[in-house]
């Protein structure tokens, strides 16, 4: 199994997006105002990458299971479901509160992968994982994403920025979802 360089940037481009102004950016900037720094990063990144990981194989094995056209056909309707969600769910998700728990790691963890299931992410990861292009490079792409914009979280909490206006990114973010998932469906349809 070799590694190429287009899944891993196209999953790393896609769960990037996904992840900007998401509830779990929002929350480990919230952690990070509240707690140790490093902590919440470890228990941010391993609670992320824990649920999508599942996420991923999900949709790796229903690749192999499924015909080619289906897989493309479901993945470009998650694609256009996660932008749509995405759109609707800009309002709500500034509206974060935590109580500070002893420790940061376990407490980043928990909450991040949390929020993690039933994430609009795990759409995206799930259609990545069905589109089958070299399964272990579009998961790199996923890691180096969560190690990154767990990171900027981090960075952004621990200088105690506690709300941050994020509705641009939520935009870009959604129509790029959107667009994405009809040029799926169309490349699915014509090419077949």
């Amino acid at each position: 199994m070799s590694i190429e360089l287009a899944p891993i940037l196209t999953s790393f481009i896609i769960v990037t997006l996904a992840e900007l102004g998401d509830k779990t950016q929002i929350a480990t900037i919230m952690l990070a105002s509240r707690l140790k720094s490093f902590p919440v990063l470890i228990g941010s990144i391993c609670g992320f990458l824990i649920v999508n990981a599942v996420c991923f194989l999900m949709g790796v094995y229903a690749h192999i299971s499924i015909p080619y056209f289906w897989a493309k056909i479901g993945a470009a309707i998650l694609f256009i479901i996660f932008g749509l969600l995405t759109l609707k769910s800009g309002r709500d998700e500034n509206k974060f509160s935590l109580k500070s728990s002893s420790s940061a790691l376990l407490t980043a963890f928990i909450l991040v992968s949390s929020m993690e299931l039933a994430d609009k992410t795990n759409l995206a990861v799930l259609a990545i994982g069905l589109t089958g292009n070299s399964p272990l490079s579009a998961f790199i792409g996923i890691v180096i994403s969560a190690i990154l914009m767990m990171s900027v979280s981090v960075a952004i909490g621990s200088r105690l920025i506690r709300t941050l206006k994020l509705k641009c990114f939520q935009m870009i973010s959604s129509l790029s979802f959107i667009l994405l998932g009809v040029y799926l469906l169309l490349e699915a349809i014509i090419i077949g």
